[in-house]
């Protein structure tokens, strides 16, 4: 299962060499073309690994090149944890949908009577919505002003706690709500929201919510048991931390594995239970329109193309790892990347998309 015991920006947007079970349809040359688009990039960017995933309702394929512990010469395989970072937001989007829903509150209602009653008293925040911290047109800066990443730290999120994201919100002026402005703020923040209504953790809402209705739970493979862990690398050279993200982990926190992404992103794609699809849908519905072919929903970012369905995706990165996945609705297609170095999402993004857009043909 997903874990936040450890989970703790750069949660960053722009945008084993033997694959397992293929597709029904013609499973080799798709296999073999993934396998080849995979192996180009990962010579290209020199980076110690590549992890694909990919399917296609109930089919689905994985693919790895490169080391998921380059010094102990482990390859990626299904039950490998990595950190998903920015992936996070979709799960938070959802989370806190789900939290509105029961509590029968509005995506469009103000966030204010919900926030502390200290944070009440500034009227600066009364404009912002719920929908505005998922979409990022919230007016918050991408992170608080007083979380100081200006000194190099394998672990620059984790002594920022509730108290100081509280102590920055009394005093905070946004800007105008409505912009697009990446926000790490605005998703932590959506994540502290849902767990103020519901009086309960990130971690339970996960739970009730995400991890255990899409069967993401393998009790036999814990982060705290495993010995199956990516070692991430900010270069070729510095290995990374797994994050402790503290108060704004709903902004990038998660680490999960192949099996566990696959299951949620198979979710994502094919909802079987109307409640579900009905929070898929709401989250997939574009609210701003960034350009003709580009637009946000709820936590995912919709790629449209001419004659071709609308891609939901979300990329991902930490001092560790750089990570991207995407589905069809109703297709069951979906693809998820995953590349063991810091500040590779323009070859984990690249390659992501060119494998969906494969699958779509």
């Amino acid at each position: 299962m997903f874990h936040l015991k450890s989970i703790r920006l750069f949660v960053g947007l722009v945008v084993s060499l033997l694959p397992t079970l293929g597709f029904s349809q013609e499973p080799k040359s798709l296999e073999t073309w993934i396998k080849e688009k995979t192996d180009t990039a990962f010579s290209k960017a020199k980076v110690p690994g590549i992890f694909v995933v990919y399917g296609n309702g109930s089919s689905y394929g994985n693919y790895s090149i490169g080391y998921a512990q380059p010094d102990q010469k482990k390859t990626f395989d299904m039950k490998t944890f990595f950190e998903i970072g920015s992936i996070t937001k979709t799960f938070t989007a959802y989370t806190l949908m789900s939290v509105l829903r029961d509590h029968h509150i509005a995506d469009s209602s103000s966030i204010l009577p919900y926030l502390p009653a200290s944070v009440q008293s500034n009227t600066q925040l009364g404009d912002i919505r719920f929908v505005h911290l998922m979409n990022h047109t919230s007016g918050f800066p991408r992170l608080p002003e007083n979380l100081d990443v200006s000194e190099m730290s394998l672990q620059p999120y984790e002594n920022y706690d509730s108290n100081q994201l509280f102590t920055y919100l009394r005093t905070a002026t946004p800007k105008i709500q409505g912009t697009y402005e990446y926000s790490n703020l605005g998703a932590g923040l959506a994540g502290v929201l849902a767990e103020k209504i519901s009086g309960k953790s990130y971690a339970a809402l996960l739970d009730q919510y995400i991890f255990l209705p899409f069967q993401m739970v393998d009790k036999n493979n814990t982060l705290e048991q495993s010995q199956n862990k990516s070692q991430g690398y900010i270069d070729n050279s510095t290995a990374a931390e797994y994050w402790n993200m503290n108060v704004l982990a709903p902004a990038g926190g998660l680490k999960c594995t192949g099996e566990e992404m696959k299951k949620y992103l198979e979710t994502m794609s094919q909802p079987i239970r109307q409640d579900v699809k009905a929070i898929i849908n709401q989250l997939t519905t574009p609210t701003v329109t960034l350009n003709p072919s580009l637009s946000v929903g709820r936590g995912w970012h919709v790629s449209k193309k001419k004659d071709r369905a609308d891609i939901y995706w979300h990329n991902g990165g930490t001092y560790g790892f750089s990570t991207f996945c995407a589905f069809v609705k109703e297709t069951g297609q979906y693809v998820l990347v995953v590349i063991n170095q810091f500040n590779s999402n323009a070859t984990s993004d690249k390659l992501g998309m060119n494998i969906l857009h494969k699958i779509l043909e």
